[in-house]
């Protein structure tokens, strides 16, 4: 069983929506989100039961209510009062993340003590724009806590799948933790508005939980035609969206070079060979589309480093390096779940293992890309660039055609790509864009770091330089463009603008800058999600928990339903 059903979710006003003779949802507890205990009381919609077992609790322990707490009451369904603090919503780097935390932090405690169909108590009062921070947008707070509530119930497709092969007939495996959530409201809300956030929310999640479940796959349980056959299960009767692959070596060799060369080492192990998957999406309404996307992920299985082996336990965790590709299949299963009107994708996920062996790409080797453009490989283990810098040239090259066919809509390129460990250096846990000239002067980036602001994925906005360019570019006759240095990105100045800068150039978009005027001019951006894809934070010896990221804040930036 790869998928599941999302619990269902409804939608109450007050707390009175709860009581038994109103209330079908069968809730087993209450989590209440809150800024602090004062504000929560004077609510006054808590029964005089549930109000004296929180005073009783705050009158023994003066940190009662700084943090997620439990409390029985046995005038709530099932019993269980959660408490989960916000905090303050309106100092300097507060933002929506603050409500998400909360609602997660909360809804988890609920299952662990036993809940599948919480109902979250929204008892908290959104600052107002002129009062809270400027990197503060609250406009998408529906949408946050459905998705922070989803979030806590998801269950991985490896845990899922290990518990249905093991679990016997007499006892149901638990492949989702919650069978229902239901979010009450303090305040009288425009029911058409919390109904079309609730929708966009679990949209999302459909798209974002396709994302994680491939990122949660080992390198073997998600190999290039696993994670390509994962894609096309998950499409499967969706209106508007369709699938192609290539996984023939010789069009892969013809068509994609860069990639083809950088894979050639998985060539010993068919399971292990590369491969292209294609999805396109057509909005059902023709007349309200506003752009064509053309949207580049990067899929390495694994990454080993090739024969620029990662050493010293740099190797652990690679099994993530396809994060990108996954996210873009995310955001593109999201969209046509979403049936979202304002857009059309063409979304190109490259998939590779960057194995070593006899056969590996070796620094020293010239190649010449898709665009023929000569790429001189300094080092294997700058793989990503590679395997989306020719997806990117074809995209180049479809809306140019498209555009001398007569069609106007406006069209961008974006790559996705957990691609350096510099932005993590430059960052900590946030992705980050890098746009060229057309992109920055259209506001492109500016608007990614906007929604993810919006949508609890904040984004930083890193700008290309002349020295990005000046990076790469040759220094005698022998080749077009330098693929990178030999070292770590973490260890290079830029290291994670200049990659953009050689995409740029060895794809041919360096032909389509601002000097080459509106006609030819295709903004592009580039987005690096290494900060973002995981949250940092390592349970023991495991590796970090996968976000989603960048799902919800490209659904932010790009849809207008």
């Amino acid at each position: 069983m790869s998928f599941t059903d999302l619990p269902s979710i409804t939608a109450l006003s007050g707390l009175s929506a709860l009581s038994s003779s109103n209330n079908n949802n069968n809730n087993d507890s209450l989590v209440a989100i809150y800024s602090d205990l004062d504000s929560l009381s004077a609510l006054g919609q808590l029964s005089a039961a549930s109000t004296a077992s929180v005073a009783l609790a705050r009158s023994v322990d003066k940190e009662f209510g700084s943090s997620v707490a439990l409390v029985p009451c046995a005038d709530i369904s099932g019993g269980r009062l959660v408490l989960s603090p916000t905090g303050s919503l309106d100092n300097d780097t507060d933002d929506v993340r603050k409500l998400s935390d909360a609602v997660k932090a909360g809804v988890a405690r609920a299952i662990q003590a036993g809940s599948s169909n919480p109902a979250v108590f929204f008892a908290f009062s959104l600052p107002d724009a002129s009062t809270h921070g400027p990197d503060a947008d609250y406009s998408r707070w529906i949408e946050v806590c459905t998705l922070a509530a989803l979030d806590a119930s998801y269950v991985t497709l490896v845990v899922r799948e290990h518990r249905l092969a093991t679990t016997t007939q007499q006892k149901k495996a638990v492949v989702e933790k919650l069978e229902s959530i239901a979010l009450v409201f303090s305040q009288t809300l425009d029911q058409a508005k919390i109904d079309q956030a609730i929708k966009r929310a679990t949209a999302i999640e459909r798209g974002r939980r396709l994302a994680v479940d491939m990122g949660y796959g080992d390198p073997e349980r998600m190999t290039p035609y696993k994670c390509a056959e994962q894609i096309r299960q998950a499409i499967k009767g969706v209106a508007g969206i369709t699938y192609d692959e290539i996984k023939d070596l010789e069009v892969i060799k013809n068509e994609y070079p860069l990639l083809y060369n950088s894979a050639r080492a998985s060539f010993s192990e068919k399971h292990t060979w590369p491969c292209v998957v294609k999805l396109e999406y057509r909005s059902p309404e023709p007349a309200k589309v506003k752009e064509h996307l053309y949207l580049v992920g990067k899929g390495v299985t694994y990454d080993t480093g090739g024969i620029s082996l990662k050493v010293g336990g740099s190797m652990r965790g690679m099994s993530r390096d396809k994060l990108g590709a996954c996210g873009v299949a995310g955001f593109a299963l999201a969209t046509a779940a979403m049936q979202e009107p304002s857009v059309n994708l063409s979304c190109i996920l490259a998939f590779e293992r960057n194995s070593i062996g006899p056969n590996s790409l070796l620094p020293d080797e010239v190649i010449v890309s898709r665009a023929g453009v000569r790429v001189l490989i300094n080092d294997t283990d700058a793989e990503g660039r590679l395997v989306m810098t020719d997806p990117v040239a074809e995209c180049r090259e479809r809306i140019m055609a498209a555009r001398k066919a007569g069609d106007t809509t406006p069209a961008a390129i974006y790559t996705a790509a957990t691609l350096t460990g510099h932005v993590i250096r430059a960052y900590g846990w946030y992705g980050a864009t890098v746009a060229n000239g057309p992109a920055r002067k259209g506001g492109y980036d500016r608007r990614l770091a906007q929604s993810g602001l919006a949508y609890g994925d904040p984004f930083e906005n890193s700008i290309m330089r002349r020295e990005d360019h000046a990076f790469v570019s040759p220094k005698t006759d022998l080749e077009d463009v330098y693929q990178s240095n030999a070292q770590a990105s973490s260890q290079t100045d830029r290291g994670h603008q200049y990659p953009a800068a050689f995409i740029i150039k060895a794809s041919g978009l360096d032909k389509h800058s601002l000097s080459a005027g509106d006609g030819s001019a295709i903004p592009f951006v580039h987005v690096d999600i290494a900060g973002s894809a995981e949250d940092g934070i390592e349970p023991g010896l495991g590796l970090c928990g996968i976000t989603g990221s960048p799902v919800a804040a490209f659904a932010g930036a790009f849809w207008s339903s």
